[in-house]
């Protein structure tokens, strides 16, 4: 049925709406990758426990990402965006005030829990406003927005940190956040008015609508290439990436920031690329292979200047742009009634990534570590441990590859369920 101006111009009210939280927990998210040195001293931390500190965020994430995709099943985003704002507030005061690793580690699981709701909601927005041949444009349409919250969690905020410090860079944020929650409560709506709010029969148990989504192998193959693909964003442009950069070419945190940016920028520029072109070729699984090729040659250069490394972490950027066609895969796989569980139990297998891969490099570059080196109180790791470290990367394209070669089935872009079933 053909829309009128009225009903798209407030279809993308709603989705603009639900994407400035998305942009929002994106900046939460990365935040600590510009402020890692300032962490460590304030804490008192090594590389492993900031990488741990930092990852209380994907523990929470992940572990919400099943129950928020239920309770999108049976709710509205109105509710659940602007409650979910409101603990990433908490959560970023609590991260500002406290003065112990352990407390903000609790701050960062408060964000992390508020965030979980963020990109699911923004789909399930797309998926209840906009017509299915929209939804795997819109999804990259929404990676863009979240790269775009990322490259403001990096620059803008190393400047704002260099100017006023990481504790009133937090206070900021967690005003940002209440004001979006504001918005959220004022302008969203669940659903257009000419539709049926579409949840899960009350009969339906959670268990059962669980095992609906779980019980595809398709499901577990599409979840494993989300991770591989997502997994060096979350290594480096999340966390890792600044540090590294600042050994390899002796720079500043600004000049680190700002190439690492050019991840974000190849996510940002790929992402709705990516899904326009999977539809126009009908076809899914040959992007994800290509990307993998393309981000496996990029992280193997070897000893390339500072100004090449601009244009490679762009396209490893771009490579794993091609994960927000796994959620085009999943809708693919799985009946409307469990769209949003499937969404959710795909984007735990993404971000699980931070709770798995942060820590793990931050363990390696610890164990590295010489226990005598030290640099502004904190250790200080040689360009050799974070090269050993950082191996993680291109071992994650390469299983990616293997992944779509092996198990993943093209759907030619063509929905497995009808909406009537």
């Amino acid at each position: 049925m053909a829309r009128s101006k009225k009903e798209i111009f407030i279809a993308i009210v709603m989705f603009t709406v639900s994407s400035l939280f998305l942009f929002y927990e994106m900046a939460l998210q990365v935040s600590p990758s510009i402020m890692t040195n300032q962490l460590m001293k304030s804490f008192s931390v090594d590389s492993a426990g900031l990488g741990v500190m930092a990852a209380f965020y994907f523990y929470s994430y992940t572990g919400m990402q099943i129950p928020a995709g239920l309770l999108y099943d049976h709710y509205g985003p109105r509710t659940l965006l602007t409650w979910a704002s409101l603990v990433c507030v908490l959560g970023a005061l609590f991260f500002g005030f406290t003065e112990t690793a352990f407390w903000a580690a609790i701050g960062r699981f408060l964000m992390g829990v508020g965030s979980a709701f963020a990109f699911i909601g923004v789909l399930v927005v797309a998926a209840r406003w906009f017509s299915e041949y929209y939804f795997a444009f819109l999804v990259g349409v929404t990676q863009l927005l979240a790269a775009g919250g990322a490259m403001c969690g990096v620059v803008p905020l190393a400047h704002a940190v260099e100017a006023i410090g990481w504790r009133q860079t937090m206070y900021w944020l967690s005003g940002l956040g209440f004001c979006l929650a504001v918005l959220c409560l004022i302008i969203l709506r669940d659903h257009p008015k000419h539709e049926s709010k579409k949840v899960m029969p009350h009969e339906t148990s959670f268990w059962r609508h669980i095992g609906q989504v779980v019980a595809q192998f398709q499901t577990w193959m599409i979840g494993l290439y989300a991770f591989t693909g997502w997994g060096p964003v979350t290594v480096l442009a999340s966390l890792w990436g600044v540090p590294f950069l600042m050994v390899r070419y002796n720079i500043d945190t600004l000049k680190a920031g700002l190439a690492m940016t050019m991840m974000w920028i190849g996510v940002a520029a790929a992402s709705p690329i990516v899904g326009w072109l999977s539809n126009l070729m009908g076809r899914r699984k040959t992007i994800l292979w290509i990307a993998s090729l393309v981000g496996l040659g990029c992280s193997v250069v070897p000893n390339v200047p500072y100004s090449a490394t601009y244009i490679l972490l762009f396209f490893m950027g771009a490579a794993s742009a091609s994960h927000m066609l796994t959620f085009a895969l999943v809708r693919d796989n799985n009946r409307p009634g469990v769209v949003a569980t499937a969404i959710g139990f795909n984007n735990m297998a993404v971000v699980i990534g931070g709770a798995i891969l942060q820590p793990l490099v931050g363990g390696i570059l610890t164990s590295l570590w010489d226990n005598v080196t030290m640099k502004d109180g904190i250790p200080y790791n040689t360009l050799g441990d974070y090269q050993v470290a950082l191996l993680v990367v291109p071992l994650l394209y390469l299983v990616g590859f293997f992944v779509t070669t092996l198990s993943i089935k093209e759907t030619y872009c063509k929905a497995k369920y009808k909406a009537h079933h």
